[in-house]
């Protein structure tokens, strides 16, 4: 639960693919020529820290380093390492303990790291900190730690937080010519949080009134809160929770009779929704950072040679941790790309803040710039808004997707 919760504002994809015109592959189908040309690192390793709550005993998070290992190797073989230094990964599980997470940043400290690098961490706080003040960089797809998302210094975050909360429904509202936006969103402070310190202004700057209805996530019957909402006039519904959050949101909304549009986060969408709700996503707003179940996305199938070529351990692609960390990981390789001389946490920084703006892998129409101004409310992001799509009756993403909050 508590990782669920950490991660309801930001999305995570995976997926992987074939091709009209596949090049050559291997026993399995997997095209490896799209690893591209071999262009390996050489000279002294570059240690870089890599963090995870790991195995834990709510959940598994274990393939965001099976799949760092195998960037590392793809990275080492075929980018040129960081800086044309092989990368030497030093990784650490925190097993979602604040304590342990310290742990690892005190190992990552005594190593010598120069970057240290993470998907979503539930634990960030702690090990965030003592790095920070130690001056090496952290390089994340996404955190909520309010510090780390505030740091002008040495944090970079790709995804988009406010793009799930704020940029979508918003969207949505303007797309339907609807006045209000009704957020219907689990309790907990990662999600009402947001909207208490912010959510008036963003809303009505667009033009919107905002109403924030906050359900404990363990109540199964939302039917009188959606009654009221139905009632309630013109509005888009946003729905923020994991997927029975959102089984019971939408069981209620349609017991209420509600016919406007509905957008939701994509921790919304799983198998289990999917099979308890039926055809109810049909016609549903969804959004996602990267293009989730886009067979033909060229980068996403990259990830797919990159887990046939590399891996050891059985990456489950349908896991969105592991594209999470190619998406990280490909990020960072290039916006350090033509890195040259010493390989030093202070020129890491410098080079990261100074590259220019460029295309999110795996994330058609979107780009990430790590210089403090994708976002002036949270200076460590480095991407502005998010993809969106309508589901069909399955559930499933209709193609292609489109960018959205991405302007200005």
């Amino acid at each position: 639960m508590a990782t669920a919760l950490t991660a309801l504002a930001l999305a995570g994809a995976a997926c992987g693919g074939g091709d009209s015109d596949p090049g050559p592959t291997d026993d399995g189908g997997v095209d490896r020529s799209l690893l591209g040309p071999s262009r390996p690192a050489g000279g002294a390793p570059v240690k870089v820290g890599f963090v995870s709550d790991g195995s834990t005993p709510a959940f598994d998070n274990t393939i965001q380093i099976d799949a760092a290992v195998a960037m590392t190797k793809y990275l080492n073989e075929h980018a040129g390492g960081i800086g044309g230094r092989p990368i030497e990964l030093v990784t650490c599980e925190t097993a979602a303990d604040p304590s342990r997470a310290a742990d690892c940043a005190t190992d990552f400290i005594q190593a010598d790291v120069a970057i240290t690098v993470a998907g979503e961490s539930t634990a960030m706080g702690t090990a965030w900190k003592p790095l920070h003040d130690a001056g090496i960089p952290i390089f994340v797809y996404a955190t909520t730690e309010q510090a780390a998302i505030l740091d002008r210094d040495s944090t970079f975050a790709l995804a988009d937080q406010i793009a799930g909360l704020a940029g979508m429904p918003i969207t949505v509202a303007r797309e339907n010519n609807l006045p209000k936006v009704t957020v219907v969103g689990v309790d907990v402070p990662v999600v009402t949080g947001f909207y208490d310190a912010v959510g008036d202004q963003i809303f009505g700057d667009a033009g919107l009134e905002l109403e924030v209805v906050a359900i404990p996530p363990d109540q199964a019957d939302m039917s009188p809160q959606m009654i009221r909402i139905a009632g309630g006039g013109p509005t888009e519904v946003h729905i923020i929770g994991g997927d029975a959050f959102c089984i019971a949101a939408f069981n209620g909304l349609r017991a209420a009779s509600f016919d406007g549009p509905i957008s939701v986060v994509n921790q919304c969408v799983s198998d289990s929704s999917k099979t308890a709700l039926g055809d109810a996503f049909e016609g549903v707003y969804a959004s996602a950072p990267f293009a989730i179940d886009d067979h033909e996305n060229p980068d996403l199938r990259r990830w797919q040679a990159i887990v046939d070529a590399y891996d050891e351990n059985d990456i489950d692609m349908s896991n969105s941790m592991g594209s999470t960390i190619f998406v990280t990981m490909t990020a960072l390789s290039h916006a350090l790309d033509g890195l040259t001389g010493e390989v030093t946490p202070t020129r890491i920084i410098e080079k990261i803040r100074s590259a220019p703006e460029l295309p999110l892998p795996a994330a058609p129409g979107l780009t990430f710039h790590c210089d403090g101004s994708a976002n002036p409310l949270v200076p460590a992001a480095c991407t502005r808004g998010g993809l969106m799509t309508t589901l069909d009756a399955e559930g499933s993403p209709t193609l292609p997707y489109k960018p959205f909050g991405n302007e200005g």
